[in-house]
């Protein structure tokens, strides 16, 4: 098979992915389609930036920039889907006097149902179709050779970042840095996953990547939590709160589950470390490209939430895909 060909069947199904999800959320934004939409444009916007690594001429902010106008106003609208989840949760669990919370949080979700409706509607949804032009000249000749070893030197890339972050273990900062890298990171894989060119432990990696970063997002959403209950006091209008001790009780209850999540990341980052860096590693495999049956594919779900770096100390040999 073609390497080209391969790369375009798998940009294909991600595309077919984000407009079946795309429509779903622009009809009806609920929390399912909202989160199904923003992964398949985090797994496209991986994608675009594999192709840099491949051309370097191509520009992937750049090209992907009409996508991520809708990316931001699709995450304004989760950020509020995951504060009523969490506020319908304490309260029921604790017995918590939240509605005056919760009434705020409704009410920025139906302003921000408009604005989300206003970015479905000046999306462009031949968008992706279009984009394939410019990433299909990229892939086009020489580009073909060099996109298996692309992806390869992308995956090791991330993981020599991960590997090598020296940050402050409690750092926001350094937080957000591996949430975002682990996640590529995996996006990444699944595309070698799909080209038939991941070794062994490709699909363990895969595990270790998403033990990383699915903590780091229940942490990610307490921050956001805390973040809203501060604004709802400095934004409410004046007078008590029907009930301050729930209110007290809420903002306790999630500091204790993101230190939980955040012990979580820590025991799930170790596990990741120790899995590069204990025996050498087969993440690629020696073998042609093959492509796998559509059954086969690698195209499972994170459920919504309510290069050159060498691995284990050496870089498995590389062979070319065929022209």
């Amino acid at each position: 098979m073609e390497v080209s060909s391969f790369f375009k069947d798998c940009y294909d199904r991600r595309v077919r992915s984000f407009k079946d999800h795309f429509r779903q959320a622009a009809e009806f934004p609920d929390t399912d389609s909202i989160h199904e939409m923003r992964v398949d444009l985090k797994r496209l916007r991986t994608f675009f930036g594999l192709i840099e690594t491949v051309e370097p001429r191509y520009r992937a902010e750049e090209a992907f920039t009409p996508a991520r106008k809708l990316f931001r106003a699709a995450g304004k609208l989760r950020n509020l889907h995951v504060l009523e989840a969490e506020a319908r949760e304490a309260a029921k669990a604790g017995s918590l006097e939240l509605s005056e919370y919760y009434n705020w949080l409704k009410d920025g979700e139906r302003r921000e149902v408009k604005k989300f409706g206003r970015a479905c509607r000046r999306f462009d949804r031949g968008f992706f179709d279009s984009a394939w032009v410019s990433i299909a000249s990229c892939l086009a000749g020489p580009g073909a050779r060099r996109a298996r070893t692309g992806a390869e030197a992308r995956l090791l890339e991330l993981i020599g970042e991960i590997r090598e972050d020296k940050t402050r273990w409690n750092d926001v900062r350094r937080l957000h840095f591996l949430r975002t890298r682990t996640k590529e990171a995996r996006y990444t894989l699944e595309i070698i996953e799909e080209g038939g060119f991941a070794g062994d432990d490709g699909t363990l990696l895969n595990d270790r990547l998403r033990g990383v970063h699915q903590p780091l997002g229940r942490w990610h959403d307490k921050e956001i939590v805390l973040d809203s209950l501060r604004e709802f006091r400095k934004r409410r209008e004046p007078g008590p709160l029907w009930s301050f001790k729930s209110y007290l009780e809420f903002s306790r209850l999630t500091k204790a589950r993101k230190s939980e999540d955040l012990a979580g990341f820590e025991a799930a980052l170790a596990a990741l470390s120790e899995f590069l860096g204990g025996v050498e590693k087969r993440i690629f495999t020696t073998r042609p490209v093959r492509r796998k049956p559509a059954a086969e594919a690698r195209t499972a779900r994170e459920p919504p939430r309510n290069g050159g770096a060498s691995v284990g100390g050496s870089v498995a040999a590389k062979t070319p895909l065929p022209d």
